[in-house]
């Protein structure tokens, strides 16, 4: 196997927690994109190998090797191995509690023949309103407060979008939501800013801010069995396990958990002996993603 992992601390030496979990112990808090798990279905095929584990939290404080995960990161992951099969899957378990890992929320900048129209879209769904208001910054206050269930702002100006509630906000109404601008527009996830700076970088189009939301909430909505949309929460992770480089003939061979865990360790001590294994402390750009 050829493993690529991450310490956390040179000194003591301690690598993160790799684990070899059952593909149906792990729950999502989002739903999948198709078109990624489409084309990740496709390149595991193809290459056989998964490259980069996905990053989950116990659900609860027990630690069971046998309980279920939340996914944090890496929805699309799993559920392309699930189409292709895959009994088991690696994958980076952390202490979600920690401090160091941060929750947030991308927004979505939706551009496209479809994005002109949007307001009517959204006023056409059920039990979804919109509700001016006099700027941007106004719209970000309340959702704050969680007074709306997320904020659109374009051409004609600032607006929220209703009913508010939660924390957490309701992910089945949020869902419809995202799916009024998903048809016919193309969606950048981006990290803040606001739509002048993304108009002026990709052009006319709708910025969509949606609420904060907290770590109870995700393991929550993720236990009930309801995702938010795909796109919306951003888990920033120290220390990922990056060029993993697992065959996938392994995770779909009918060998026991608890045997391949001890392969994995196995793997991950000669690769840490060998000098296998690089660690950058610094923020990284890769360009071959």
């Amino acid at each position: 196997m050829n493993l690529f992992v991450r310490p956390r601390n040179l000194r003591a030496t301690r690598l993160p927690a790799l684990r070899v979990l059952e593909t149906s112990r792990l729950l999502l808090h989002e739903e999948a994109d198709p078109a990624r798990v489409e084309g990740l279905v496709l390149a595991f095929r193809r290459d056989r190998v998964l490259r980069n584990p996905p990053a989950v939290a116990p659900l609860s404080h027990g630690g069971r090797p046998d309980e279920a995960a939340v996914v944090l990161d890496g929805a699309n992951r799993v559920s392309a191995l699930r189409v292709i099969g895959a009994r088991h899957v690696i994958a980076q378990v952390v202490h979600y509690a920690d401090p160091a890992i941060i929750l947030s929320t991308w927004r979505h900048y939706v551009v496209g023949e479809g994005a002109a129209g949007l307001r009517g879209r959204i006023a056409a769904r059920p039990g979804i309103r919109l509700t001016p208001v006099r700027t941007a910054r106004e719209a970000e206050a309340r959702l704050e407060q969680h007074a709306a269930l997320a904020a659109i702002v374009d051409g004609r100006g600032a607006a929220l979008v209703g009913p508010g509630g939660g924390p957490p906000p309701d992910a089945a109404l949020l869902r419809d939501f995202v799916a009024a601008y998903q048809p016919g527009c193309e969606i950048y996830r981006v990290d803040g800013g606001d739509a002048e700076a993304w108009r002026a970088e990709h052009g006319p189009g709708t910025l969509v801010i949606f609420p904060p939301l907290t770590k109870e909430a995700i393991l929550a909505i993720a236990a009930r069995g309801g995702g938010f949309p795909a796109g919306i929460t951003r888990h920033v992770i120290p220390g990922r396990v990056l060029r993993l480089n697992a065959p996938l003939a392994w995770l779909e061979s009918g060998e026991t958990t608890a045997t391949k865990q001890r392969t994995l360790e196995a793997a991950v001590e000669h690769r840490w002996r060998q000098h296998g294994v690089r660690y950058y402390a610094e923020p990284t750009y890769l360009f071959d993603e």
